[in-house]
């Protein structure tokens, strides 16, 4: 080999080593996702929402360095058709799972892709901690992406299990960008504490006297000129809504019961922030926190979900970098349902399905004057567990207003104005001074469902 040779050759290979090391920087400079899920977590029910009835320094310190999103909204307020929005990034309308789903291979399209594969496919690991819910076996990896699945069977004491988990896969993984779900089932629990099983995550005391227990909410009442099935489909089954005939003082135990089952997970979510700076990952890595849906929180003298109040519909959502962003809320409408994917795709890099049509929040995070929508639509099957009863409806919400329709009875629409009703008591649409906009509303949903391919049919 001759001089000229050598030289070229050493060149090359330098030059090759350069850019291969510029390129590991690059990568490990791409931020981690760690996604805290809890289940049926209302969005005021929160010490950082202004309740005093209950303490969540976890959350609050999410808060304290991050966005909160204080008119987000879940897809559909029922466990695996929210869930399957969440993973895949479409309506339930459209991926078909309206009701809750058994873990049952062939269930889920091959065409609809899942948040653990599209972020694997970009480069990222992925880690999945905790309660499932989903209609795809946990087994089966080549379809939902996530090669590190760990506690999610249904065990006593599975949320105290899932900090453990999720700080094993950032202890090994945390010198490359991972994308990390940690996904709590309180304060699920409330559904046992209500008809009196025992619960599986966690044990609570007795309650206290009532008179010990927080206040009965403004909304506690039932809402006047309700659509009479929302009544109609709690007596399917008194497991679900064994609340039908409780008194004041057994709501405000309810309530009582419910925040400490709110703390309980918030304790849980505290030990997986605190992994992240015992690995050195805090820095590095954008914390997304929510809830799948929300619970009646005895408003409108409801316990469960399904209906499309504001309590069961809303929910927690806060977008977080621990010592690097400063506290902001932002009242733009979200749906965690549709938004998540396409957001933690524009933070890493990581190309979004061309078919999602939910928003990159990062873009507005970046700039917050940024208009990205100023209507949503979400939807809602009552059921049975497994079981549809045929009783679909649909929620508009703008930043004023909301419009829900059901698609049976003889009372089918409720309007509210959330600005100056929060707690939606006062029907506007039995009113003539808001017959044209509830007619705008109507036209809105038919518009939108053409354009959607949503065939639900309501007014």
């Amino acid at each position: 080999m001759n001089l000229r040779t050598l030289f070229k050759n050493t060149v090359g290979c330098l030059c090759a080593l350069f850019f291969s090391s510029t390129a590991i920087a690059q990568t490990s400079k791409r931020p981690n996702i760690l996604i805290i899920m809890t289940d049926q977590q209302t969005a005021d029910a929160m010490s950082n929402a202004g309740n005093k009835d209950l303490q969540t320094p976890a959350m609050d310190q999410l808060a304290k360095n991050g966005v909160k999103f204080t008119k987000a909204y879940c897809a559909q307020p029922l466990c695996t058709p929210s869930r399957t929005a969440i993973f895949s990034g479409k309506m339930p309308f459209e991926t078909g799972f309206v009701g809750n789903a058994p873990e049952k291979d062939g269930l889920w399209a091959d065409s609809l892709l899942v948040m653990g594969k599209i972020l694997k496919s970009g480069g990222y690991k992925t880690g999945y901690v905790g309660k499932w819910h989903l209609p795809i076996p946990t087994a089966k990896v080549s379809q939902h992406g996530f090669d590190y699945i760990e506690n999610t069977d249904f065990l006593d004491y599975n949320d105290a299990g899932t900090p453990s988990y999720c700080a094993r896969f950032m202890k090994e993984n945390r010198t490359q960008p991972f994308l990390l779900v940690a996904s709590f089932l309180n304060p699920h629990d409330i559904c046992e504490w209500a008809r009196g099983d025992a619960m599986k995550m966690d044990v609570l005391e007795n309650a206290p006297p009532a008179a010990d227990c927080p206040a009965l909410p403004d909304n506690w009442s039932i809402t006047a000129h309700e659509p009479e099935l929302i009544r109609e489909q709690q007596k399917v089954s008194f497991r679900t809504y064994p609340t039908v005939n409780w008194t004041g003082d057994q709501w405000r135990q309810y309530r009582w019961a419910y925040n400490r089952l709110v703390e309980k997970v918030d304790h849980y979510v505290g030990m997986v922030l605190a992994s992240l700076k015992k690995y050195d990952l805090e820095k590095n890595t954008i914390v997304i926190f929510t809830a799948d849906h929300g619970d009646g929180y005895a408003a409108h003298r409801w316990n469960q979900k399904q209906v499309l109040y504001e309590e069961a519909s809303r929910i927690p959502f806060i977008i977080s970098k621990m010592g690097a962003w400063e506290a902001r809320t932002d009242d733009m409408l979200v749906c965690n349902g549709i938004d998540i994917i396409p957001t933690i795709c524009g933070f890493t890099g990581v190309l979004k399905p061309a078919y999602l049509k939910g928003m990159d929040l990062s873009e507005r995070i970046a700039n917050p004057a940024k208009k990205l929508r100023d209507t949503l639509v979400i939807e809602t099957d009552f059921a049975d567990n497994e079981d549809l009863l045929g009783i679909s409806g649909r929620a508009v919400i703008t930043d004023d207003f909301k419009y829900i329709v059901y698609n049976k009875g003889v009372l089918r629409e409720q309007l509210f104005s959330l600005r100056k009703d929060p707690g939606e008591m006062n029907n506007l649409a039995v009113n003539p001074a808001f017959k044209k906009k509830l007619q705008g509303m109507r036209m809105y949903l038919k518009n939108w469902s053409a354009r959607n391919g949503d065939k639900f049919t309501g007014s």
